[in-house]
């Protein structure tokens, strides 16, 4: 973290020392940047894909995206795809993301940025996640502490302080370099948009050095022929208050999506709801039995649904967009709780089952007959559960008819025995627990 800091005061220190050598060149209109939730947009291409620059651009700030109406969609104007042109020489493998966050000025209780639309804690941060599905919203992100978010919050304001120092240099004013972008030639390379936004494990994956779970960029494929789009959300960090939810703890708030055109063109839109689903409660077509058991299992969650995400508690989870039915199979014993989650543009919630599903052994039952005798034993069985032998002379009956000849609990140790004098007729017996 004091790496961070420092370099951000050094790119400060950079800049102002390039308005000190050119004392005339002050009235250029250099990139400029608030930290206080400038939303930034970049863009760049790395490993074989790489070219001379990388874009940085500042959309404005976050208020006048959260203050838009639900459903609204509006022009990205801030850029042109001319200016995207003069960066790269074709928009196929290109790295795009849009962020923004909060500082504090201390370690110890930092104080909010107060807004418009309430108090945001600080290392509030925004950032986009890139959809799979360009029609499926995209799982949103969990907050983490106050002190983990400054991480990435750092970096995100290194991005627009290293812009910022960029544009001081060159000291040029025209359609690549003003008061809202910079195009940064990657010559600059502790200053441009990959030196803070890279994982330094991997340089193509944009998690702000690894500070994220997840890239914040959309990657254009190789042929770019139909829009992308990159969810934003807002990541207040735990035991916070989100102002615009007023919920504490969730996960993240989605604000909207972007869609970046083959064109070069991108739209921003405002999410269409911002009432979080209900995940309501879970059914399943059994709750014991032997393994393998499978079950199905069904919801009765209600609202603007993305995706339903569940997690049977065996380490198999599904993640579907219908909230049609969903089956699993428990090949191993134990007591299993059940989690549902479901997401839709005004957030998530969910509900979970403890020790819904319980799974045991199957038995293994042998007979051995002689002496005018037959002897059913059994192993593997559940202790201490009571079973019930039943009989017939026509394996046909329907089970309900079978006639009830001994009842017992199965012992300690998982076994039972049972012996039957043999009759005149077939008989055939039949073991149920309980």
């Amino acid at each position: 973290m004091t790496k961070l800091l420092s370099l951000d005061r050094l790119s400060l220190k950079l800049a102002t020392l390039a308005l000190v050598l050119l004392p005339g060149l002050a009235g250029a209109q250099n990139f400029t940047y608030n930290p206080y939730g400038d939303v930034l947009s970049g863009f760049r291409k790395t490993g074989a894909n790489a070219g001379s620059y990388e874009l940085v651009v500042n959309l404005g700030n976050i208020t006048n995206f959260l203050n838009l109406s639900a459903g609204t969609t509006i022009n990205i104007t801030n850029f042109t795809a001319s200016t995207l042109t003069d960066a790269f020489t074709n928009y196929n493998n290109l790295q795009w993301s849009d962020f923004a966050g909060i500082p504090s000025s201390g370690t110890r209780n930092p104080p909010p940025w107060v807004s418009g639309l309430g108090a945001f804690p600080a290392n509030t941060i925004w950032y986009t996640v890139p959809r799979t599905n360009v029609n499926n919203q995209t799982q949103p992100p969990s907050g983490s502490t106050q002190a983990a978010q400054a991480t990435p919050r750092s970096l995100m304001n290194s991005v627009g302080v290293g812009a910022g120092t960029i544009s001081g240099f060159l000291n040029i004013t025209n359609a690549d370099n003003n008061s809202i972008l910079v195009r940064e030639p990657v010559t600059y390379s502790s200053s441009i948009l990959s030196a803070f936004i890279s994982d330094p494990q991997s340089t193509t994956n944009g998690d702000f050095g690894g500070s994220l779970s997840t890239s914040v960029e959309g990657w254009t494929p190789a042929s770019f022929t139909s829009a992308e789009r990159n969810d934003l959300y807002q990541v207040c960090p735990l035991g916070y208050t989100n102002p615009v939810t007023t919920v504490t703890n969730g996960p993240g708030y989605f604000v909207g999506y972007f869609t970046l055109n083959p064109s070069g063109t991108m739209t921003f839109t405002r999410a269409s709801a911002v009432t979080p689903p209900a995940a309501g409660s879970i059914t399943a077509s059994a709750t014991n039995g032997f393994n393998p058991l499978t079950v199905i299992f069904t919801n009765s969650a209600t609202g603007s649904i993305t995706n339903w995400v569940w997690n049977f508690g065996n380490g198999t989870t599904i993640t579907n967009t219908t909230g049609g039915n969903v089956t699993n199979t428990y090949a191993t014993t134990g007591n299993f709780t059940v989690t549902l989650t479901v997401y839709g543009p005004g957030g998530s919630s969910t509900v979970n089952v403890a020790n819904f599903i319980m799974t045991v052994p199957t038995p293994k039952i042998s007979l051995t007959a002689g002496n005018g005798q037959i002897v059913l034993t059994g192993t593997n069985c559940p202790a201490g559960v009571q079973y019930r032998f039943l009989t017939s002379t026509n394996v046909l009956t329907p089970l309900i008819s079978w006639k009830p000849i001994y009842t017992n609990t199965f012992g300690s140790n998982g076994t039972f025995a049972y012996t039957n004098t043999v009759g005149p007729t077939n008989s055939f017996f039949i073991l149920v627990s309980p």
